[in-house]
């Protein structure tokens, strides 16, 4: 004791303060505990936090788990979409021919079609799309005969074929204002899609999209095992009907499309349908002998023909041989309603109805009538029996129906002037059909006859008023033994709704992947050093 004072007094003598040991406290147990606990807590609290926001995030690219607050629902893929998407077993590959940044940049409906393409590969995991620079990847490019352009979507199946392949541009994605669409595709060949799409969007010409039906009718073709193949047989100087709202319906439902001139081209084995649309000038024999031969396929039958028919023609008899061989005659007499029911303005612009229920199953609504302005009679000879050849009435008038001779030119008429009365037929079909008595399969040519070309005008092909659209896609559909088609309705892309830009969704990305997360770890080590130094 005496050395250790005499050394605390010689440190202070030195200046050096020597403190006092500090005594120990005993271990508190239950305060360790507790704070363990604590901290396990806070522990499982981030990780559960962080392991929600990757899982969630997982099924957000995996399923399209989204809510479209958008007036029209523009960002949502529709039921009949997503049932043909879903179905598909085959791999398909959609590739954009732009940056994801650049192809958005052109519009909002650029934007609109990009986030459905999302959706496509949210509901189908074999459906792949990538964005590619069209400058940048010139050997990819090679790849294709077509000559594409920036913004072109190209649609193929995922096995590196490149044979099936289907190109949508930014020129399809659009609908346009009516009376403009036969433009569009001519202003495409001459300026490119790009600029004719910003053309039509600048100058408000353009009342809604098509991307989905565009997208959906290019998936069915390339995935189609049997694609259908539909003919146009013109030739010049013949003067035919504009029948590119039937044929337009058709490409846009999964068919694909071509035109043959019948002077100098024989009709391809591989044509399935041929369109002959009421030509002003009448097919020599030479030209009927290549129809027959092929609707003969060998004796295979299989082959289909719809003959449009118009009351601006001449006289054409040699057409008219060839319907009658079918049990089919188109009258040279226009269909006019006394019912004032059935017709609306014009009595010659009348409302009809469908007769045959064979070829309503797949229409929305068969109850809605068809618009049949002047329209040509169609008459038929055989019944519909068991024969080889038998006839089918598909659209009628109500019986209150007069004819008046097609070339009767006055202005006055009244129905005193009619050469008949009763109910008459706009659409009717003939079918011949063949039994192989070895294997009894029935080999089957329809052959449909239309008095009305302006009944498949583009405007009324796509009308909801109207069963017109519905009823020669679910026909056909049916006579040529196509999948069923998908009728999409265009929808408007406009600043009303709730529209996420790109930038927008990338922040909520990083708030929900990175900030949360970030900021509920620092709390939680925060609260863990609080109570540790309690």
């Amino acid at each position: 004791m005496k050395l250790s004072l005499k050394k605390q007094e010689a440190n202070e003598t030195a200046g050096t303060v020597v403190k006092p040991k500090r005594e120990r406290k005993p271990l508190n147990k239950r305060k360790l505990k507790h704070g363990s606990f604590a901290t396990a807590m806070t522990v499982l609290f981030v990780a559960a936090v962080v392991l929600v926001n990757v899982i969630m995030t997982m099924l957000f690219d995996r399923f399209p788990i989204t809510l479209d607050l958008t007036g029209d629902s523009i960002y949502s893929v529709s039921d009949e979409t997503i049932e043909y998407i879903e179905g598909i077993d085959v791999p398909v590959s959609i590739t954009v021919m732009a940056t994801e940044d650049e192809y958005r940049s052109v519009s909002d409906y650029s934007v609109q079609c990009a986030e459905l393409l999302d959706k496509y590969t949210q509901y189908n995991p074999l459906i792949v799309v990538t964005y590619k620079d069209l400058n940048s990847n010139p050997d990819f490019v090679a790849n294709y005969s077509q000559a594409l352009e920036t913004g072109d979507i190209i649609i193929e199946l995922g096995d590196g074929d490149h044979t099936r392949v289907k190109v949508v541009s930014l020129a399809d994605i659009i609908e346009v204002s009516e009376g403009y669409e036969s433009y569009v595709s001519t202003m495409a060949a001459s300026y490119g899609a790009l600029y004719t799409h910003q053309m039509y969007v600048t100058y408000g010409l353009v009342t809604g999209s098509c991307a989905e039906q565009a997208i959906t009718s290019a998936i069915m073709t390339v995935t189609d095992a049997n694609p259908i193949t539909v003919a146009t047989l013109t030739f010049p100087g013949a003067d035919e009907s504009d029948v590119t709202g039937l044929t337009d319906l058709l490409d846009k439902n999964g068919y694909i499309i071509t035109e043959i001139n019948i002077q100098t081209e024989d009709i391809p084995e591989d044509v399935d349908l041929i369109i002959i649309p009421a030509p002003k000038i009448d097919y020599t024999t030479s030209e009927i002998s290549k129809i027959e031969t092929w609707l003969n396929n060998n004796g295979q039958l299989e082959k289909d023909l719809l003959y449009v028919a118009s009351v601006e023609q001449a006289e054409t008899p040699n057409l008219d041989a060839l319907l009658y061989k079918y049990g089919l005659t188109v009258e040279y007499k226009v269909i006019y309603e006394t019912d004032t029911s059935y017709y609306s303005g014009n009595q010659n612009y009348t409302f009809q109805t469908m007769v045959s229920e064979d070829y309503s199953d797949d229409i929305a609504n068969p109850y809605l009538s068809l618009y049949v302005p002047n329209s040509r009679a169609v008459s038929t000879r055989f019944d519909d029996g068991d024969g080889y050849y038998t006839c089918q009435i598909l659209v009628q008038t109500s019986e209150n129906a007069v004819l008046k001779d097609m070339y009767d030119t006055s202005d006055d008429w009244t129905t005193s002037d009619a050469t008949e009365r009763g109910s008459f037929y706009s659409v009717a079909m003939g079918v011949y059909k063949v039994l192989n008595q070895d294997t009894h399969i029935s080999g089957y040519t329809h052959v449909i006859a239309v008095g009305s070309d302006i009944m498949l005008t583009s405007t009324l092909m796509s009308s909801s008023q109207f069963n017109n659209g519905d009823f020669f896609l679910s026909l056909l559909n049916e006579i040529t033994e196509k999948t069923e088609g998908i009728t999409i309705t265009s929808k408007t892309v406009q600043s009303s709704g709730v529209v996420v830009s790109k930038s927008v969704e990338n922040g909520l990305n990083v708030a929900f992947a990175i900030v949360i997360p970030v900021i509920t770890i620092v709390i939680g080590i925060a609260v863990w050093l609080r109570r540790r130094h309690r």
